[in-house]
């Protein structure tokens, strides 16, 4: 055998996977993939799409009320609904919603961690950056 090729043996049994998929199972074999959660589909997604896009309209107007209301309540605001926009693009199109647990926890407690020192790190140049 030369470096570089590759012998691929095809069992006679073998039928294909799924129309257009290219791959084999052994014959008998119905499911070659293990069920897991449930996808979104379309619609939900279009819609998380829509939520989204009405959160960045709220977003950008509540960035206009500069004079009218209090700044530091305006930076609060700010913030949560980016929070919100966060958790849904990363629970919906980044699926972590059907991620497996271990990643998920990973996942938060990460954000966790950088949403805290985030903080600290407000509170502690906040003469600077905190308008009373």
């Amino acid at each position: 055998m030369t470096e570089g090729t590759d012998l691929v043996t095809l069992d006679p049994d073998a039928t294909p996977a799924a129309a257009g998929g290219g791959e084999l199972v052994p014959a008998g074999d119905h499911s070659p993939v293990v069920a897991g959660p449930h996808h979104p589909g379309p619609r939900q997604y279009v819609l998380i799409a829509i939520v989204l896009v009405i959160l960045t309209g709220v977003e950008v107007a509540t960035s206009y009320l500069e004079g009218h209301v209090n700044s530091n309540l305006l930076i609060v605001a700010l913030a949560i609904m980016a929070m919100v926009k966060f958790f849904l693009v990363a629970a919906w199109y980044m699926h972590m919603k059907q991620d497996s647990r271990l990643f998920r926890r990973l996942f938060v407690m990460g954000m966790t961690l950088a949403c805290i020192v985030y903080g600290i790190v407000i509170l502690f140049f906040s003469s600077t950056t905190l308008k009373s």
